[in-house]
């Protein structure tokens, strides 16, 4: 995973747009756009606000299943995510520390792409 992570990243791919092209994947699909429009969820929406990871994670939960994620795979996701991060906003998790942001988010990445497997009960 961790490869692959790295290979979407040298592409220009953000963290939100990983999150789904590797989802998408996943699910046996393809949508470009969808991609591509993923982008304006990274960094925090552009303002350091909710992290593009979560926010695309969500998006992708409400893709593969949208009745089990109303049935509380959204809720269990997002007590795991702060709980394991600590923080929802980008602000929150990295600040403005461009060294942290290089550390952590290829980290948050992956973390939370294992658990979306395991919600999904994806192999």
């Amino acid at each position: 995973m961790k490869e692959e992570v790295f290979m979407l990243k040298m592409k220009g791919y953000c963290c939100s747009q990983i999150i789904m092209e590797m989802g998408l994947g996943k699910l046996g699909k393809e949508n470009h756009e969808l991609v591509e429009a993923m982008a304006g969820l990274c960094d925090g929406v552009k303002c350091g606000k909710i992290c593009g990871v979560f926010s695309a994670a969500i998006c992708l939960l409400y893709l593969a299943d949208g009745k089990e994620a109303e049935k509380g795979l959204i809720h269990e996701f997002t007590d795991w995510f702060e709980e394991s991060f600590g923080a929802l906003d980008c602000e929150d998790l990295i600040g403005q520390d461009t060294m942290k942001k290089t550390q952590l988010c290829p980290m948050i990445v992956e973390s939370s792409l294992v658990k979306l497997e395991e919600l999904l009960e994806w192999d």
